[in-house]
């Protein structure tokens, strides 16, 4: 039910913004994460790090983490299992991934793993990370008499959250109102 719920008001943000896209949850990909580290460890495209299987790519420090040293799966695993069901499965020629710009440094990763397991052919498929920067929010911390409140990053994890639907409403707002007073 609340995942009926969910889909319900992402449709209507989709629509909104004209948005086509065929919903696949990260659970869609779980089963094909045992076999893309296992064939990528025989293809010898995998190092162990510390008890984890890694890929390491050129002119990064960190490596792309497909099973932790307890067993266990991760984005990483997730994102290159998605990478290579969208462009064999779906045959996409480009890509698009929005998110914050603190996750620049994780897709760079995923698009130079992809690129050394063969996984997608940049002269076939594009890979975009459209960033944007952080929502930003006032704190909930009191403040002196004359101060300004501080402004904080949204943690999600904490609850703390904005509604995309009232995110937008803001934009939109601001921006008719920016091009009210240029008009003037």
């Amino acid at each position: 039910m609340l995942c009926a719920l969910s889909e319900k008001e992402f449709t209507k943000i989709y629509n909104r913004l004209d948005i086509k896209l065929e919903p696949m949850g990260e659970s869609f990909y779980n089963p094909m994460l045992k076999p893309l580290v296992e064939e990528l460890k025989e293809r010898g495209l995998c190092e162990e790090s510390n008890g984890a299987q890694c890929i390491f790519v050129p002119k990064q420090k960190v490596p792309v983490m497909l099973l932790k040293s307890d067993g266990g799966f991760n984005y990483d695993t997730t994102d290159m299992a998605a990478l290579r069901y969208r462009v064999d499965e779906q045959k996409a020629d480009r890509i698009i991934y929005v998110t914050d710009v603190g996750q620049e440094l994780h897709f760079k990763l995923i698009f130079a793993a992809g690129m050394k397991c063969e996984f997608y052919n940049p002269k076939i498929t594009t890979l975009n990370h459209m960033m944007f920067g952080m929502v930003l929010r006032e704190s909930d911390e009191e403040v002196k008499e004359g101060e300004k409140k501080k402004v904080e990053r949204i943690k999600t994890r904490e609850g703390k959250t904005i509604k995309l639907e009232d995110l937008l409403n803001e934009a939109k707002t601001r921006a008719l109102d920016q091009f009210k007073e240029r008009l003037q």
